[in-house]
Parts: C-alpha cells; structure tokens; sequence
C-alpha cells in the first residue's frame, strides 16, 4: 500500500503550454513583427522606386529612338507602338508614367516623363519620379539624390 501512495502522492508532469506561457510568447511576437514591419514596408518601396527608375529609363530611350526619326519628342509614352500609347505602366504595376513638355519648353525641345505611384506604392515618401531628357532627375519629395540612389 506505501507503493500506492507514493504514486498519487507524486508530482504532477507538466503537459502542454500553460495559459501565461502562450501570451508571452504572443506577445514576444507582437514586438518582433511591430519592429520589422516599417523596415520590411520602406524595404518593398526602394525596390518599387527601382521600378520606376527603370521604367523611366525605358521611356526616355523610346523618347529618344522617336526623336531621331521625328526631330522631336512626343506626349505619349510610348510613341513607337502602334497605336502610340499615353501612358506608359511599370512591370507589376507600381507606377504609371507619362510624358509632356519641359516646363517653359515645347514638347520638340525637350521632354520630362514623370513616373506617378499606383496602388500601395502610393504612401511612398518620394512621391513621383522625373526624368528629363537632359537627363535631370527629380522627385515630388523635393529630395532627388535620396530617391534615385541605389
């Protein structure tokens, strides 16, 4: 009978996570994600502007293929296509680019295409990217050089 008492008598095996155990985890988990997720976020939106630099590249080499046949430059994003298309989209769709005259010039002197951002790329802090075909590029944000490296 001393046998039998021992064994119900004897500690209790922890099975399984308590109550308290999980929400400290949660909550550990809470903090890690509230911590990464403006990285990750402003991480997505350089790899957008990468998008859109690219696209504006694109552009201003349709620009310039259009305006050694034309002797100048057109409105349209995409002159060469037929028909020419206005608006000009990224490759997923983060930004749409158009084309129109340098402020103060005609559209046969010189071109400035504005890449404007779509979607969740919108809250971006550099706003719209600009290329001109003189080569200057720009941004809403007012702050080209950060918006346009790397």
């Amino acid at each position: 009978m001393n046998t039998v008492s021992q064994a119900s008598s004897s500690p209790r095996h922890a099975r399984g996570f308590t109550l308290v155990e999980i929400m400290i985890v949660i909550l550990i988990l809470g903090i890690v994600v509230a911590a990464a997720l403006p990285s990750y976020r402003s991480a997505q939106q350089k790899a957008g502007r990468a998008e859109a630099k690219a696209a504006l590249l694109e552009v201003a080499s349709m620009q310039e293929r259009f305006y050694t046949t034309n002797n100048s430059y057109s409105t349209n994003a995409v002159p060469l296509a037929s028909p020419a298309v206005a608006v000009f989209t990224s490759e997923s769709g983060k930004y749409a680019v158009t084309v129109a005259a340098c402020a103060g010039g005609t559209i046969t002197a010189c071109f400035l295409a504005t890449a404007a951002p779509q979607g969740a790329q919108a809250s971006d802090v550099c706003g719209n990217l600009t290329l001109s075909s003189t080569g200057v590029r720009g941004s809403s944000a007012g702050v080209p050089d950060e918006c346009w490296e790397g």
